[in-house]
């Protein structure tokens, strides 16, 4: 009976360390990180996922970290305060919570979290958590949203050129009826030097007007994306010409330091030109009508990508702001004016562009926003629709 006894408790250890070696296997082999600790946050268990979410080895994890160093500030309370509460999962469950881990190198990685209370007779001994990386699914719907908000100013754009090609073929009409009768006064009739000189005046003003009419016009007038090579320069300058006798820019003093014989930048003109209209718009509001705007172009130290610089007196953005302006919907603007989109956008086409856009801001000392496009290469082709191909 004790050879059976001693057989059958060997069978037994050997299936309980197979069936703990299989465990193991399944934990360190799972897609989402599995973590866990005791009560004091010494570490248990740490797979590889969760190494590849935090950037600690394994082994470092169990010897020298603490559960409480992956939360930055005062998470990793409040994740327990949760554990313990009936309200997100039942007691001692925490289930779908997303919350900010802190990676070794420092980088804030989202990630959804599904926990639980490890209990021993009634007393809390350990936690275990499964970590699921939300980075790419955030990403993609990041990129979801802004090209849901691209086709929709499309959509708008499309509607501006109807309206535009309407009014711009009512107004031309009489702005060349006001043109060509000007000019027949002044060649046929002997008019005294005043009468002459107001009827130039009208004449400058009416031909300034119908070159309006034009460049809205071309700025409206949007169907596909035409990406060709263009002068970066020209299009700053055709924007500004909509923009500097506005009301909004009368007392603000504009310095255009654009350099000179900058190489082509494959772009679509209409598109850029939302682009600078916006960061220009934003720049003039920011100011509250009252400042300096400089202008700047000028080709980059790797001499690959022309930049655009755009630097007001503003002031200046807040740091908990910063980092939120090009997220879609996210507005400083009071309700009703301002919808989130305009800044998310822009950050959308200059990245189908493959260019950066990037900005610095010092509070009480302005804002500068940077745009980055790569010059002209003739091994880039384009497609069907106009977009890049390497």
């Amino acid at each position: 009976m004790k050879v059976i006894d001693t057989i059958n408790s060997e069978k037994e250890e050997s299936l309980l360390e197979r069936s703990s070696a299989f465990l193991r296997n399944l934990i360190l082999s799972a897609v989402d990180g599995v973590i866990a600790a005791d009560m004091k946050g010494k570490i248990l268990i740490f797979n590889d996922a969760a190494s590849e979410i935090l950037g600690y080895t394994p082994e470092e994890a169990l010897k020298s970290v603490n559960i409480r160093q992956i939360y930055p500030g005062g998470v990793a309370t409040e994740v327990m305060r949760k554990l313990r509460s009936e309200e997100y999962g039942g007691r001692g469950k925490l289930k779908s919570y997303q919350v900010n881990l802190c990676r070794k190198d420092g980088e804030i990685v989202p990630i959804s979290l599904n926990a639980s209370i490890i209990y021993e007779k009634g007393r809390e001994v350990a936690t275990i958590g499964f970590f699921h990386d939300l980075r790419e699914a955030l990403k993609m719907k990041k990129e979801l949203e802004l090209t849901q908000i691209q086709l929709l100013q499309a959509e708008k754009m499309a509607s501006l050129g109807k309206l535009a090609a309407g009014v711009a073929h009512q107004l031309n009409n009489p702005l060349n009826g006001i043109t060509l009768f000007t000019k027949l006064v002044l060649e046929e009739y002997e008019l005294e030097d005043d009468a002459r000189r107001d009827l130039k005046r009208v004449l400058r003003d009416a031909v300034r007007c119908r070159d309006i009419v034009k460049e809205l016009l071309e700025f409206a007038r949007q169907t596909r994306q035409n990406i060709h090579p263009q002068d970066i320069n020209k299009v700053v300058l055709r924007m500004l010409f909509l923009l500097r006798n506005q009301d909004l820019f009368q007392n603000i003093k504009i310095k255009e330091e654009l350099s000179e014989s900058l190489p082509p930048v494959p772009m679509d003109r209409q598109q850029m030109n939302h682009v600078f209209m916006n960061i220009i718009l934003n720049a003039a509001e920011a100011m509250e009508g009252s400042g300096e705007l400089t202008i700047k172009s000028y080709l980059s130290k790797s001499g690959d990508k022309v930049c655009i610089e755009f630097s007001d007196t503003g002031p200046g953005i807040k740091d908990d702001v910063i980092n939120h302006i090009f997220e879609p919907f996210f507005t400083t603007k009071e309700e009703g004016k301002g919808t989130g989109l305009g800044l998310s956008v822009v950050y959308g086409i200059v990245k189908n562009h493959k260019g950066n856009i990037t900005v610095v801001s010092k509070q009480g000392g302005g804002t500068t926003f940077r745009v980055e496009l790569p010059i002209y290469q003739e091994k880039v082709s384009f497609d069907e629709n106009h977009t890049y191909q390497e």
